[in-house]
């Protein structure tokens, strides 16, 4: 499932951004051309663009909220969970729980 890969990209990258103090990171989807540029703005608040739209300001604690939710919520529906076999199973479990540690 591609989606998996980027949802695991998603969660890696925005944690470092966060955690590293880096000014921005660009979430490119996996197989796509879907992107969205997260940047530090004032304060503790992050602007949100995708492509060349941007998206508006959220403060950095309800980013990582929103996002984790989303995350764990997809994937805990039937439809989306992914096989035992799933070789991303490994890698999206442990984004989730590196990402629920930093920000929870």
């Amino acid at each position: 499932m591609m989606l998996a890969i980027a949802i695991v990209e998603l969660l890696d990258g925005l944690r470092r951004f966060l955690l590293e103090r880096r000014s921005e990171y660009t979430f490119v989807g996996a197989d796509s051309s879907f992107s969205v540029r997260f940047r530090k703005a004032k304060g503790e608040r992050i602007a949100i663009q995708c492509g060349a739209s941007p998206l508006g300001e959220v403060d950095a604690t309800t980013l990582c909220q929103a996002v984790l939710s989303g995350a764990e919520t997809f994937f805990q529906q039937p439809e989306n969970k992914l096989p035992q076999s799933d070789p991303a199973l490994e890698d999206l479990t442990s984004a989730l729980e590196a990402f629920a540690r930093a920000f929870r």
